[in-house]
């Protein structure tokens, strides 16, 4: 192939990244196009991938005469766009699941057939190199012929937790098979082809916040032949388990998908007093090994800014590579838009067979009420963890409140039964907050960012926050209520008390992009009220705990896992610990509260409980010892040496400076104290052990386990 192939990227979501990094390792590809109808994620995903153009509608991309266009869209949105893709005459590589209808699939690859263009499917884990192995010897027969396949799919869901429940995977039982189910039905199709018989169960059904029911636990039993055939699929809490365990004539294998760890267990050929010995001996080598050349890869791939630095990356990178290497041939038949037809319709198959009951009658209504009285407050950030308290108390006392949200229907959920209004749009825009600010009197900024540079945070936080802040004056608001954090102090040394008035970390510049960005923030916020009176109040939460909360709190410590947590040092000292609810009570408190402008408030409790108690509290409540490892700061610093070390080494984009400085804060080894906030605002956070361990630790694992 001489001419590059021109591709573009349909869908500016978190899956983009993986295809993109793949797409630039190729020689024979360029990305010229990135279309989302949230442009911003469209314009930012160029700047990131250098791709020159960027569209917010499919139709006008596909004037580009492009050769390619990846799907990476939700599942509901594939079928009309990859008909007009095709329509276009353009070939389409999808990702997974091709759609929801095995009959409208269908018509797409007739249509591409008819106009002789490339249509493919990305089962991206058929590509890994330990599934490959596997593969390989159940077809060559070293295996023998096979009695038993069991493929596991036992990964903890994070949105049933948390949200957004509005998630297309959520809005109805089938989705969620349809969503991670295709890969379990990839792997049985291309080791048995379609399946005589199958039957479905379905358990362990949740009703969530906006009403719909889900279902996560599936057990799908089927048979080809005289081979016995079991996907397994929960989304519960747990550990992790994803793999393929084949039991044939002559072996068991197992293939580990989450890992890319393959092995053989066959007899040894040494007798029957040794055979025990030496198999596991050969299995353990064969672990070892693979670890071992795993483990090489991952540093050298990432040290090469390559995609294939983790199994994922790695089965995204192949299934890509191997779709371009034959675009002028015939295409690997684990990516033929046929074989994508056939996963449909057995996952249409498996779903119909499943018992799903209709969800639980409810009265609640998943809307907010319209509001009691005209807004005069503007709560931005009001569907996160603290947002959600806040906008409730304040509606509880009477006032009018009007909440800002990325999406409607996540607003409603989250605030439903809730008398506020809701406004969509976007905060970093002045036209949108001039909008927003209509009536308003007082304005409550929790926004925050994440990133992984300084620009991100500049941009997503500081800038936006300016905008907010500008507008709001111009407006002229009477309040201007903004939450930072205890993170921008510099808190390691033992003999130290930090209250209200002692003054951010001197150093910042030696901090984390959080502590960093929320300085910056309040530094900004506090000279528009030296330069101009700006009406604006500053509160720095401490570690904020509470039903909602994930148990697994970095607050406390570096949880690796639900289950392994590793302390800021010994864990021994006591944490500045804050009940959500106390938060909100705070936060409203300061409404009308005369000549509290330019202050700041510190929101921390009594030193009740260390890192050591909380675990020892998660781990009753939850049935779950977790193991908690005392580590001295320096482990973690030296750690972080080497790993930006190596990203300072190759100049990865983001590169930065480790801090010892940064790394010792965590501990929180220094005493706060909030008297101030107690004395001016009349403040009483719950200030017993038996108060913050039933609110803040004993209810958030209930609701997270639940």
């Amino acid at each position: 192939m001489n001419k590059k192939l021109k591709v573009g990227l349909l869908g500016a979501g978190y899956i983009i990244d993986s295809h993109a990094k793949a797409l630039r390792a190729l020689p024979n590809v360029e990305i010229v196009a990135v279309c989302d109808r949230a442009i911003q994620r469209a314009e930012d995903a160029a700047k990131t991938y250098a791709i020159p153009h960027v569209f917010g509608d499919l139709g006008e991309m596909l004037k580009l005469k492009l050769d390619v266009v990846h799907v990476l869209l939700p599942p509901d949105l594939h079928i009309n766009a990859t008909r007009q893709i095709l329509e276009a005459d353009t070939s389409a590589f999808l990702e997974k699941p091709m759609g929801l209808d095995a009959a409208e699939c269908q018509l797409l690859v007739n249509l591409a057939t008819e106009r002789n263009l490339k249509l493919a499917v990305n089962h991206n884990f058929l590509f890994l190199p330990a599934y490959e192995a596997l593969r390989k010897q159940v077809a060559d027969g070293t295996i023998g012929h096979l009695d038993q396949i069991t493929i596991n799919w036992l990964y903890t869901l994070g949105l049933i937790q948390f949200g957004p429940f509005n998630n297309w995977m959520l809005r109805e039982p089938q989705n969620l098979w349809f969503e991670l189910g295709p890969h379990l039905t990839a792997f049985m199709l291309d080791l048995l082809g379609t399946v005589d018989e199958i039957s479905t169960h379905v358990s362990r059904s949740i009703d969530l916040p906006g009403g719909s029911r889900v279902y996560r636990k599936w057990h799908i039993h089927g048979t080809k032949g005289n081979t016995s055939i079991d996907l397994n699929m929960s989304v519960t809490l747990g550990y992790t388990d994803r793999s393929i365990s084949v039991r044939g004539h002559a072996a068991t294998a197992k293939c580990d998908f989450d890992r890319d760890i393959y092995y053989r267990d066959e007899p040894s050929g040494h007798g029957m007093l040794l055979d025990s010995f030496m198999t596991n001996v050969s299995v353990a080598g064969q672990l070892g090994l693979n670890a071992l050349k795993n483990l090489v890869k991952s540093v050298q791939h990432t040290l090469k800014k390559s995609p294939e630095a983790n199994p994922f990356g790695i089965s995204i990178a192949r299934s890509v590579k191997a779709f371009y290497d034959t675009f002028e041939g015939t295409l690997d038949p684990r990516l033929e838009g046929q074989f994508g037809v056939n996963v449909i319709a057995a996952c249409e198959r498996i779903t119909q067979q499943a018992n799903f009951d209709m969800p639980h009658a409810s009265r609640q209504v998943w809307a907010v009420l319209p509001p009691s009285k005209k807004p005069t407050i503007l709560v931005i950030g009001g569907t996160g963890f603290i947002g959600k308290y806040l906008v409730k108390k304040l509606t509880e006392q009477g006032h009018g409140v009007r909440v800002v949200t990325r999406g409607i229907s996540a607003g409603n959920i989250g605030l439903a039964g809730l008398p506020v209004e809701l406004i969509q749009g976007d905060i970093a825009e002045a036209a949108f907050m001039d909008k927003a600010l209509e009536g308003i009197e007082v304005v409550y900024d929790l926004a925050k960012a994440a990133g992984s540079k300084w620009e991100d945070y500049y941009k997503n936080d500081v800038l936006v926050t300016k905008n907010i802040a500008e507008r709001a004056q111009a407006h002229g608001v009477k309040q201007f209520i903004y939450t930072g954090t205890i993170d921008s102090y510099y808190s390691a040394d033992a003999n130290s008390v930090i209250t209200a008035d002692t003054p951010l970390d001197q150093k910042m510049k030696n901090r984390n992009l959080y502590a960093k960005s929320k300085a910056t923030c309040e530094a900004l916020l506090l000279d528009m009220h030296k330069q101009s009176g700006f009406p604006v109040t500053i509160f720095r939460p401490g570690v904020v705990i509470g039903k909602g909360c994930p148990p697994a709190h970095w607050g406390v410590g570096m949880f690796q896992s639900e289950s392994r947590v590793q302390f800021w040092g010994d864990g021994s000292n006591k944490l500045p610990l804050v009940l959500v609810e106390d938060v909100a009570d705070a936060l409203v408190l300061a409404l009308d509260k005369a000549g509290i402008a330019g202050e700041t408030f510190l929101l921390t409790d009594a030193p009740l409980l260390s890192g050591r108690d909380y675990v020892d509290i998660v781990s009753k409540e939850s049935g779950t010892k977790l193991r908690a490892t005392p580590t001295p700061i320096w482990k973690f610093f030296i750690i972080d040496a080497f790993k930006e070390g190596a990203k300072n080494l190759i100049k990865h984009p983001n590169r930065k400076m480790p801090s010892y400085r940064d790394w010792d804060s965590r501990s929180h080894r220094a005493q706060y104290d909030s008297t101030k906030t107690k004395d001016i605002l009349g403040w009483q956070p719950a200030g017993t052990k038996a108060k913050l361990i039933e609110n803040g630790i004993v209810s958030a694992v209930r609701e997270f386990s639940k």
